[in-house]
């Protein structure tokens, strides 16, 4: 299931746009018009790792799985070489023999009349362009652990917007204390990967409190994230609490990470109180307490953690904690900011929307022509989701996936403000509807939807707009 926000905008006026926008469109246009050959091909922003897809609507005769294809039908500017397979009756992947390069346009040609006998000529050659990720990442430190009084180390994960090799992300971060470099340490089993867990080895815990600096660059995989973050190591006699955090899947949790391991043979009923949490069960994972409440939690909740609580020297919590914690995250949704009627002498075709744990949105306008709006008004608002009125009268002009947010970036997981410039994507004509839609799949969430299982995969093969005309 796709969830929408739909919005009709009224456009009585012309906006010009540039001639590469028009070619965009052009190419948008292609897709309809081949939809007898073409039904989905590698389109948005794809992996540097991922194949390219070529899905035809009919069979070819005489293909079978895992042919390789050695006829010239596939071309690719900047050109790559790979193999040309078949992955079915009616289906083609290009595997590069090495990852493209990144935050890259491709250009993808196939020739249909290497594929099709007695094919028209002006369907001989279909073209399609996709983009590769561009690099990003970040880092989040997550719990403070101890060898001994006096060492420690710290864990951490390294999370990047595309595939990058273990080698790469080592060049990423570095840490120091004191002026001296920490080692990190990696698991070298795992060769490349979008996400690395790491640890910040050997810290030396000292009499009073000190720090440690942990550094970024990107310049290894060409990101332009630089910046660093400091982090307080309390001293050998500061019995503290270093961080609160709520774990949510597969089972939620509470986890108060303190700056020494605790004793696990003590009763912390009463010591850690959750506002609304009855009988919450308690684990011990070093310097972490895991607090499970006895029922899902949800909102804001007061949480208060008290000075009864000792370390495994016998030695009770130096000051209490009582904050509020949210438990839950909102869950991926959009909302509009304005009533997304454009005037008649706007200057700009601006669409304004706001998003929530989401990297991604896809874009969609439908144009309802002007000879057929008295058509759809007359039994329709303007505003009307009425899809089986729009799909007799409109038309689809424009598709795009916007990114949001990159795969490395932090996710602060609250409403954030969007702009969409509408002249980007078409040439307003005088009396014409344009509607436009913005929808999302589950794997542009940065929410778990682990349990939402009526949401369909991202490539669900259905555009019912591809219909119109």
């Amino acid at each position: 299931m796709l969830i929408k926000k739909l919005l009709v905008i009224v456009l009585l006026f012309s906006v010009v746009i540039s001639c590469k926008k028009k070619e965009a469109q052009q190419d948008t246009d292609n897709l309809f018009k081949f939809r007898d050959y073409i039904s989905y091909t590698t389109s948005g922003r794809v992996s540097v790792a991922d194949p390219i897809v070529i899905n035809l609507t009919k069979d070819v005769d005489g293909w079978a799985a895992e042919q390789e294809i050695t006829d010239n039908i596939v071309s690719i500017t900047p050109y790559i070489q790979g193999k040309l397979k078949v992955a079915n009756a009616h289906a083609l992947t290009f595997t590069p023999d090495e990852p493209l390069k990144s935050d890259t346009e491709y250009t993808v040609t196939v020739k249909l009349s290497g594929i099709y006998k007695n094919i028209p000529k002006e369907f001989e050659n279909y073209t399609f362009q996709f983009k590769t990720i561009q690099p990003n990442f970040n880092i989040v430190t997550t719990h403070l652990q101890s060898y001994s009084k006096e060492w420690q180390y710290l864990e951490a994960v390294l999370k990047s917007a595309d595939v990058i090799s273990l080698n790469k992300a080592k060049q990423l971060v570095e840490a120091s204390q004191s002026g001296k470099a920490l080692k990190l340490q990696w698991n070298e089993a795992i060769e490349q990967a979008r996400v690395f867990e790491f640890k910040i080895d050997s810290i030396h815990r000292k009499i009073d409190d000190s720090e440690i600096i942990v550094n970024w660059n990107g310049n290894a995989i060409n990101a332009n994230n630089k910046g660093k973050n400091t982090m307080v190591i309390p001293g050998i006699n500061n019995f503290t609490i270093v961080n609160v955090d709520v774990v949510q899947n597969p089972e939620q949790y509470l986890a108060i990470n303190f700056s020494d391991p605790l004793k696990k043979q003590q009763n912390f009923d009463g010591l850690v109180t959750i506002q609304n949490a009855k009988a919450p069960k308690y684990i011990v994972d070093g310097n972490v307490l895991k607090v499970y409440p006895d029922s899902k939690l949800v909102g804001s909740i007061l949480v208060d953690v008290f000075q009864g609580i000792t370390n495994t020297d016998g030695f009770k919590l130096k000051k209490p904690f009582s904050e509020t914690i949210s438990f839950e995250e909102l869950k991926p949704q959009v909302r509009l900011i304005s009533n997304g009627t454009i005037l008649p002498n706007s200057k700009e075709l601006k669409f304004n929307f706001e998003a929530v744990n989401l990297k991604a949105v896809d874009v969609r306008i439908i144009k309802i022509f002007e000879d057929n709006v008295l058509q759809f008004l007359q039994d329709n608002e303007l505003q009307s989701n009425n899809q089986s009125a729009i799909k007799r009268v409109g038309r689809r002009i424009a598709k795009q996936t916007i990114t949001l947010q990159n795969e490395g970036a932090e996710n602060d997981r609250k409403w954030k403000a969007y702009s969409i410039d509408l002249s980007n994507y078409f040439k307003a004509d005088a009396g014409a509807i344009y509607r436009v839609e913005l929808s999302f799949k589950k794997e542009y969430s940065l929410f778990d939807c682990s349990n939402y299982s009526n949401i369909n995969n991202a490539e669900d093969g259905t555009d019912y707009y591809d219909d119109y005309y």
